[in-house]
């Protein structure tokens, strides 16, 4: 093998494009030291036999397969080239533009690609929407690159016996190259390094030939498993499934009744007789349910609770012991107090927001007329709790300890704010006498009550700011009931969390979160909601948002009311800001925190656990 030759490698059928690229090739600056030569196949089988035919005739070390219709415009492209494999012996690839994951079924551009391509800069400011992140310095390592042009420094044979036709070609030796342990790149380019004029494509072929790579590659498409996916009575949100779906999976709907927050054998044993039938290798719901459990764990199969609320009193039940029970909590302050439980399989998970439901969001001129709102809040003020019920009727100092406790944190989410731990030894020793302590699984339950109440700080919370924004802008309510809702505050009925309140999110121009206060660190699904769709979000301060989200670049935080009637001033007059803020959010979400992304990490976490569990079994 010449270690210092190049080999331009051609499959053509068209004398026009192979002139325009020989021209383009003939301005390209050789390296001191290095020769150059050009092998055209005419009449080839099949793209991989013809770059095979072209691997075998030529000595050259690097070898570049061109299309006809690729122009490499970069002079100083060998060079370059020479440059990146030099770095690292294990990069055998080089692609102009590729993905750094490949998608299940195989198609590169069914996941986000990077790179460049010529004039890709103009076409994105002309508001069309590519899937590819623009790469323009140093190297990013990829599963995958476009067969437009792959540079190699190892001959390995192109798999012509199994790609008879003209594409997949690439993916399949992009996957060679992987089994054979090299690397594939794909190089920053702050000018596209080459034109690509390619006509529309022919697709006549392509399922099969899909289909046919992904069976032959079973290292790399391994058979995908199936989800038995559980509404409850309290959760019928079925964002899961999209995420599943999105990843490939295939998804059950469990049609029959399972319960959340209590457990009833018949229904247990129902639902693990419709388990049998399903035989599927997860389950997963929203939440823990009992039942759910302790049918998974008779029948041993792995079940996924992933916590929509906070804290969740199941997690303190027998069955979150159970080695098949998978606890995926919100709020990473539950899961300290939880630590004392010695739950086998409890981590830490935030919620999601559900891009894919989002994209099929469509927005009538009736809807921007009836949900175009300065600022807006969709959520409940939780009426139907009141803590004032719960009072004595002759002891003063427990009285005021409840009362303290309801009222001292309203408005106020500065760090000395607490909600837990609060209630004196009475208080909960009165809470215990009139409550009943069976409901919380061995809670404790000083906690148990404390979360309870944290409604009524809420209430109190979302009728303050509500009422204060009030005074000053228009502010709108979806919320079941029109009781409470303060002065001057417009105020609708529920609207479809799917649909409707999408749209309200979308054309808000201030969406508010004001979060239940039993949620101590965690993000609500309203926050994922809102941002999923474009909306501008303002919240108050939880922990968990500051790390997951850029504050005042992508979400805006407020600790004290005044703070947040400021914030709500500047934005409403600022709407440049505010649009930029609102589209960052959108984007780390879709590229973080969609339910198929997180998703996925959820099923990692699950099958390292059972691999753990096996080593001990």
């Amino acid at each position: 093998m010449d270690e210092h030759k190049f080999c331009f490698i051609i499959c053509s059928n068209n004398d026009f494009y192979l002139t325009e690229c020989f021209h383009f090739l003939s301005l390209l600056d050789i390296p001191d030291g290095y020769t150059a030569d050009t092998l055209v196949i005419t009449d080839a089988a099949s793209m991989a036999a013809g770059y095979n035919e072209g691997m075998r005739a030529s000595d050259a070390r690097y070898k570049i397969y061109l299309h006809q219709d690729t122009f490499i415009r970069n002079r100083h492209f060998l060079r370059d080239i020479v440059a990146i494999f030099q770095s690292d012996r294990q990069i055998g690839m080089i692609g102009m533009i590729g993905a750094e994951h490949l998608c299940w079924d195989g198609v590169m551009w069914h996941e986000r690609r990077i790179g460049n391509f010529y004039r890709m800069e103009k076409m994105l400011e002309s508001g069309e929407k590519y899937n590819i992140q623009i790469i323009k310095e140093g190297i990013v390592q990829v599963e995958v690159v476009d067969g437009l042009m792959m540079v190699t420094q190892y001959d390995i044979p192109w798999r012509e016996d199994i790609v008879s036709g003209w594409d997949f070609y690439d993916v399949s030796q992009c996957l060679e190259f992987r089994r054979a342990g090299y690397k594939i790149v794909v190089p920053g380019q702050a000018k596209a390094w080459y034109i690509h004029d390619c006509e529309i494509p022919s697709l006549w072929n392509y399922e099969a030939a899909r289909k046919i790579v992904r069976a032959a590659y079973p290292d790399f498409f391994p058979p995908k498993k199936s989800f038995l996916f559980c509404p409850t009575d309290r959760i019928k949100m079925p964002h899961i499934t999209w995420g599943l779906l999105e990843l490939g999976y295939e998804v059950r709907m469990d049609n029959g009744k399972a319960h959340i927050q209590q457990y009833n054998e018949q229904d247990k044993d129902d639902f693990a007789e419709r388990l049998k039938s399903h035989n599927c290798d997860y389950v997963i719901s929203f939440n823990l349910s009992p039942e759910i459990a302790q049918a998974c764990y008779e029948e041993g199969v792995p079940y996924i609770a992933w916590c929509y609320d906070s804290p969740l009193k199941e997690l303190n039940g027998w069955f979150a012991t159970y080695p098949t029970t998978h606890i995926f909590a919100m709020d990473k302050q539950e899961i300290k107090k939880l630590a004392g439980k010695k739950l086998p399989h409890l981590h830490y998970m935030h919620l999601a927001a559900n891009t894919a439901l989002a994209k099929g969001l469509v927005i009538s001129e009736a809807d921007e007329k009836a949900y175009s709102h300065d600022v807006s809040m969709v959520g409940n003020l939780y009426i139907k709790q009141d803590y004032k019920e719960l009072l004595p009727q002759d002891d003063e100092e427990i009285r005021a300890d409840m009362e303290a406790f309801v009222n001292d944190p309203v408005g106020d989410w500065q760090a000395k704010t607490k909600i837990f731990n609060r209630l004196s030894d009475e208080t909960v020793r009165h809470l215990s006498g009139i409550m009943d302590a069976k409901k919380s699984y061995n809670m404790d339950n000083r906690h148990y009550y404390e979360a309870l109440m944290a409604r009524d700080i809420t209430q109190r919370d979302r009728v303050l700011i509500l009422g204060e924004l009030a005074r000053e802008h228009e502010v709108h309510l979806y919320a079941s009931s029109s009781e409470k809702i303060p002065e001057n505050v417009h105020a609708h009925g529920y609207v479809d969390a799917y649909n409707e309140a999408l749209k309200v999110f979308h054309l808000s121009k201030i969406n508010l979160n004001i979060t239940l206060r039993s949620i101590e660190s965690g993000i609500p699904q309203r926050v994922f909601d809102v941002m999923s769709v474009g909306g501008f979000m303002i919240s108050n301060y939880q922990q968990d948002l500051a790390e997951l989200f850029v504050p005042d670049k992508e979400i805006v935080l407020f600790r004290t009311v005044e703070e947040l009637k400021k914030k709500v001033n500047y934005y409403l007059r600022h709407e440049k800001e505010r649009l930029t803020i609102a589209m960052a959010g959108y984007r780390k979400v879709s590229k973080y925190y969609s339910y198929a992304r997180t998703l996925e990490k959820i099923i990692k976490i699950v099958d390292e656990d059972r691999r753990e569990m096996s080593l001990f079994t």
